[in-house]
């Protein structure tokens, strides 16, 4: 409980994350453990406290959060706890329910350790995989055990970083009230958070200002804070609700250029650039942009003067992954396809599941004409070309999961990986270039197939995979749900630099899913990807004519 009294977002977010946690390890209903986990994902990005929210009587205003999220707050916040949650909290141990954080690793596994082998802690789940105790439990062979090893090592790595589809709108709110203080006449984002880096460990702002002492007293104050870590004259760290370090630093305005320097670089990009400053190249070097600050080639290409020109988000022309109702999407496409026109989207394309996914609604080939004869009927009428698609699951040998007379009856094929992704690197390798080589698939979206901070990269050859791709003329997919971010800002560059065409997706599932592709335009940024590099900058005849191949 914070200082005054009063529970905390991150303290209210835990109550909700240990129900759900003792939910799922005892097999309750999917969709009330789905709700606990949205309330918990939501608190902990809430950009003020939920006890001053609640006060205000505005819980309706929060997105998500039905009558009994409501009222379970208001007990938590009036009490510390809630009835429910008072009723199980002693039916799973604490370090149990810890258990389901490691990636990978799921209830029923959890629940086989805990009630077979009587083991209650991520420390103790280790030990008993390194000392083959594990492989008592029925069906825990020697691989299980290896790969819970390897998922316990990937949760301790990935502790501590947040992605930055969470960092960067907290640094944003924190940015957009500092710039409101009184005396100051400059705010920036800066470090891994300007620089756009898949996950950061903290919040860095800069500020410039004539009142030092004040900014920083104001900074504390902020109802996103939920305590103050540290503080001098120049500098203040405080730990936001959910649990997030933010650092100020201020400087006066005649200072504030070479502090925002200073604060938004990488160390090694910083290293380098004060042996250039010494050659007077400073105003050359603060043309680099924020994303490749990062002593990855930038420096001697500012004084070069070769610096690219990369692509912004005004460049995006369409977004061709999207989802519906049809399949595992909240809209339908006549909403989707609104939602794109109003961003000023020229094309777009509707692509749901196909019918291997059944986790995800997929669709069976007739479901799938029947959108087909939707979409074409409806084109006429929405002012945005919608080409008709479909995320095809890539099979175990990599053909595809509907026959090449369906395939050829769309507009824009994406092949995806979503199934059979424990092949060894040689089988999968060959999967994903057997999909590349058929001649009716456009993209490859989210290559690697990861879920950052919770899924690693399959194992394949990358190198290989460009090769077929620029041989096929197929587009591999930055996507930007900031979950995948995959292809990464390192394979994305590789991949333009071989000049195989990208394309920047949201993979919306939703119409707010759009808010999106800013992340997937920082990743090509880091990747140092111009508008030629990314093709879904291009003008519709342009598309089209690369569909029509």
């Amino acid at each position: 409980m914070s200082e005054s009294g009063t529970l905390t977002n991150g303290e209210v977010a835990r109550v909700f994350d240990r129900i759900a946690g003792i939910m799922e390890i005892q097999g309750e209903n999917a969709f009330k453990i789905r709700a606990y986990r949205n309330a918990v994902e939501t608190l902990n990005t809430l950009p003020e406290p939920i006890a001053q929210i609640a006060a205000a009587g505005r819980l309706d205003d929060i997105p998500g959060f039905g009558d009994a999220i409501q009222a379970k707050v208001k007990d938590i916040l009036g009490t510390g706890t809630t009835a429910l949650y008072e009723r199980i909290k002693d039916q799973v141990p604490a370090g149990v329910v810890e258990m389901l954080s490691i990636p990978g690793l799921g209830a029923k596994t959890v629940r086989q350790v805990w009630q077979g082998l009587k083991i209650e802690s991520i420390s103790a789940l280790e030990t008993a995989a390194q000392t083959g105790k594990l492989t008592e439990l029925p069906g825990m062979g020697e691989k299980s055990v290896q790969k819970i090893l390897q998922s316990i090592e990937r949760y301790r790595r990935y502790s501590g970083r947040i992605r930055i589809g969470d960092a960067l709108p907290l640094a944003e709110s924190l940015i957009a009230a500092v710039q409101t203080f009184p005396g100051v006449s400059d705010a920036q984002i800066a470090g891994s958070v300007a620089r756009g880096q898949e996950t950061v460990a903290n919040i860095n702002l800069v500020a410039a200002t004539s009142s030092p002492a004040e900014t920083l007293r104001s900074f504390t104050e902020l109802p996103q804070v939920g305590s103050v870590a540290a503080s001098d004259a120049h500098f203040a760290r405080v730990v936001l609700h959910g649990g997030m370090e933010a650092d100020l630093y201020v400087a006066p305005s005649s200072e504030f250029a070479a502090l925002r320097d200073a604060r938004i670089g990488s160390a090694a990009h910083n290293e380098a650039r004060a042996a250039a400053d010494r050659d007077g190249s400073v105003e050359i070097l603060r043309a680099i942009p924020l994303e490749i600050r990062e002593n990855g080639g930038e420096i001697e290409a500012a004084l070069a003067g070769t610096l690219p020109t990369l692509v912004t988000l005004a460049d995006i022309r369409g977004d061709v992954h999207a989802h519906t109702t049809a399949s595992d999407g909240k809209t339908t496409v006549e909403q989707m396809a609104a939602a794109a026109k109003a961003r000023g989207y020229e094309y777009m394309a509707i692509t749901d599941h196909s019918q291997s996914l059944y986790i995800a609604n997929g669709l069976t080939p007739d479901r799938l004409r029947a959108q087909i004869a939707e979409i074409r009927a409806l084109q006429d009428s929405l002012g945005i070309r919608i080409f008709t698609g479909s995320e095809v699951d890539i099979k175990a040998d990599g053909s595809m999961d509907f026959d090449d007379d369906l395939l050829q009856e769309l507009d824009f094929v994406i092949a995806s990986a979503h199934l059979h992704n424990n092949q060894d690197k040689d089988a999968q390798t060959k999967r994903i270039i057997r999909a590349i080589e058929n001649p009716n698939v456009d993209l490859i979206a989210h290559p690697s197939g990861r879920i950052i901070n919770r899924r690693d990269p399959f194992d394949f050859d990358f190198d290989a995979v460009v090769a077929a791709a620029l041989r096929t003329d197929t587009a591999l997919e930055i996507n930007a749900a900031p979950e995948r971010l995959d292809l990464s800002d390192v394979h994305a560059r590789q991949a333009g630099a071989a000049g195989v065409k990208i394309l920047i997706n949201t993979d919306a599932h939703s119409i707010e899913n759009y808010d999106l592709m800013r992340y997937g335009v920082l990743v090509a940024r880091r990747a140092w990807l111009t508008p030629h590099n990314v093709f879904n900058t291009r003008p519709l005849a342009e598309f089209e004519a690369w569909l029509r191949r």
